[in-house]
This record gives structure tokens, sequence and C-alpha cells, in this order.
């Protein structure tokens, strides 16, 4: 059995391709990565901890006694599809291969996919449980394109707060959303009111006392919502764009980075920012 094969028996919807496409957006570059250094094939500690991170609580559900059936079905069709990407790029993790097992034990329980896929459980189970073939050419993704746009409001989950984000602009035909980050970081989800016009977050540089006007042209942020559960939309069509008075503007357009890159900038106003309630 291949493992496209098994991706398209997930049903439709964006979880498979999109665990797909950052699989091996994070093997490309780790593929590169590891050849400068004397290594082959796309590295573990490059790719699934950053995957599980990015997915976490998504696949949260399938560990949450309380969580409805419909979450945990949906977070046992992403463990089957991160496990199965990570399969296809040379890469195994114990813990994901586990609960992509129960993930469709679970979903052929619950009659959850159908008799098809419940007649190649055995197939599906030896192919995430054999050893990898290790990667050795680059893989490809799918075209960028984003369904974000100019005036929309993001709201970024992480494991301890929300942060925020405006969508300046979306360029080419909807390619990179550019965003800004707000500096204030919140609890809970926040009300759209409380964030519109509020400061701009800067990224610091040495020698440097005011931080730099941060703007983020980010790649793989395709679809809302987020079937990882991270980025949700907030509001739309926000005219007021953030704040920067306090910032150095270098007068640069922005920084290409990739949707694993913004959660990390978004981890960085989280460490520079007081966490508040609504």
């Amino acid at each position: 059995m291949r493992h496209q094969q098994i991706l398209d028996k997930l049903a439709a919807g964006a979880v498979a391709p999109t665990a797909r496409d950052e699989v091996r957006m994070l093997a490309q570059k780790s593929f590169f990565a590891a050849r400068h250094v004397g290594l082959e094939g796309a590295q573990y500690a490059d790719v699934v901890p950053a995957m599980k991170e990015r997915w976490f609580f998504a696949l949260d559900a399938a560990r949450r006694p309380d969580a409805s059936e419909s979450d945990r079905m949906n977070a046992y069709r992403a463990a089957i599809a991160i496990a199965v990407s990570l399969h296809e790029v040379g890469l195994i993790d114990n813990e994901l291969t586990e609960l992509a097992i129960d993930g469709i034990h679970a979903l052929n329980d619950a009659v959850w996919l159908g008799d098809d896929f419940l007649r190649r459980t055995d197939d599906m189970i030896a192919l995430v449980r054999s050893a990898p073939a290790p990667l050795t050419r680059k893989p490809t993704t799918r075209e960028v394109i984003t369904f974000t746009r100019g005036g929309d409001l993001l709201a970024i989950r992480l494991r301890s707060c929300w942060v925020v984000a405006h969508v300046h602009l979306v360029d080419g035909p909807n390619a990179h959303p550019h965003l800004e980050l707000y500096e204030r970081t919140f609890a809970e989800l926040p009300d759209p009111s409380e964030v519109v016009g509020t400061r701009a977050w800067g990224q610091t540089s040495e020698g440097r006392e005011r931080a730099n006007v941060t703007r983020l042209i980010v790649s793989g942020l395709r679809h809302l919502p987020d079937p990882a559960e991270r980025i949700h939309l907030l509001a739309s069509g926000v005219t007021v764009v953030p704040d920067s008075a306090h910032l150095y503007d270098e007068r640069i357009v922005g920084t290409h980075v990739d949707v694993f890159e913004l959660l990390e900038m978004a981890s960085s106003v989280r460490s520079g920012s007081i966490v508040e309630d609504v």
C-alpha cells in the first residue's frame, strides 16, 4: 500500500493534505541542511518536534476523555496523516505511530470512514510500523496559496496564551499574507475591540535601543479554519493597523517566514509580554 493511498482514505478536507505539505516543507529544508554537514535524508530533530508542536491542539483531543467524538476522530485523522507523511520522507516517531494505529482502530469502531478503510486496516498498520526508506531527493509541495485577506485579524493560539496578528495585504494571486503582530497577549481568545489600534510588536536588534517594525511574509498559511487549530480568524475588514510609532522603521517590506517560523515569532511576543486576561 502506498502512502498517498492512505492519505486519500482519510476523507475530503484539509487535514491530510496540510499535514503532508507541512512535513514535506520541513523535510525539504532538513534534506539540504543535512547535506551541508555530510548527512543523508531528512533529520528527525528538524521535522518531528516541529510537527508535534504545530499540531499539538488538534492531536490533543485524542488524549482528552472529555473531547467530543467528532474532535477525537479528527485528532486521529491528523495523527494518521502526520505519521504516514513522516514515514513517506523517511522518518518515524513511536508516539505518533501508536496514536495513528489507535486512530485506525477507533475510526473503524465508529464506522467513520467506511468499509474500504476497514478492509485495508492491516495494510495501513503494516506500513506505518515498517522501517521507512531514507529520503533521497527533495520532496515537492503544493503551490503556495492562502485564503487569508487583507484586513483579517488572526488569533494565534500558543500553549499559554493567544497572540494576534493583523494582515496588511496579500501579495500575488493569493500567495503570501503580510502580517504584523500585536504586542499585547491574552490568556483567552480576545474580542477584536481589545486588540484593534493597540501597539505593534517589534523584533529587537543588537546595538539599537528601539525594536524594529517587524512585518512577516508568510508561506504555508493556507486554510482558515486552520486544520492544526493554531490560527483562528478573529475579525475581517479591519482597516486600523497596529500602532508602530514606538518602533524603528527600516522601510523593509517584510521578512519571509513559514508557518512554523510564524509560531516561533509569536512565542517571542509571549516571552516579552505580560499575559492579560480578557
